[in-house]
């Protein structure tokens, strides 16, 4: 690859890099609603063009963002799956962990709900925030595939895929509910709700015949 080329490359990834670390700052401080794109490259310490260039439009870039929490979230979850573990506590330190992400920074999953709320009136962004969910279903999926072989298990087909969604809403949900609420949500409960049902699954297999026909 020409010198040049290589060059203009990473110059652009820097600058993608360097708006959506501001898109970021912006956005926490002002909201999705709030914020602006002349706010956002006035933070990078760029112009309104170089955002328009990179993303589009405010919603783009603030799926753009989206995404990239999201695949940082999948990679975690991958590293922290521990199949020498028991069955029933693999679930619990990636779920530790999504919640602790949560207590650190509440600001990405704010966002999220603020882009949620938005992409149901804009079917284009409804669909491209349901692929980046999609990844993170995926992975879940596999966990469950998985768990399940090593438990001597043969659930049903989409059993296991229904678990998955079943997760993902349960990691969207009890953070809403806990940013309200923190008493009334302890942080340990997503994981032990996951394990609750990988006992049930395995102390009654027809449990899965009913989790795939849902």
């Amino acid at each position: 690859m020409p010198r040049g080329s290589f060059d203009r490359s990473a110059r652009r990834a820097r600058t993608r890099t360097a708006l959506l670390a501001a898109a970021a700052r912006v956005y926490a401080r002002r909201g999705f609603s709030g914020a602006t794109l002349d706010e956002v490259a006035g933070e990078a310490g760029f112009t309104k063009g170089a955002v328009y260039d990179h993303f589009g439009s405010k919603e783009n870039l603030l799926l753009a963002l989206w995404e990239e929490y999201l695949m940082l979230q999948v990679s975690e979850q991958m590293q922290l799956f521990d199949r020498s573990a028991a069955t029933w506590e693999r679930p619990l330190a990636g779920s530790a962990r999504w919640m602790e992400r949560l207590e650190q920074d509440p600001d990405p999953f704010r966002l999220f709900v603020e882009l949620w709320v938005y992409a149901q009136r804009e079917e284009r962004l409804r669909e491209r925030l349901a692929v980046a969910l999609g990844a993170l279903a995926k992975t879940l999926e596999r966990f469950a595939d998985q768990t399940t072989a090593d438990a001597g298990l043969a659930p049903p087909p989409g059993a296991n895929q229904r678990f998955a969604a079943v997760m993902v809403a349960l990691g969207i949900g009890l953070p809403m509910l806990r940013l309200l609420d923190p008493e009334a949500v302890p942080a340990a409960m997503l994981g032990s709700v996951a394990s609750i049902l990988i006992r049930a699954a395995e102390s009654d297999p027809s449990s899965m015949d009913l989790l795939a026909g849902a």
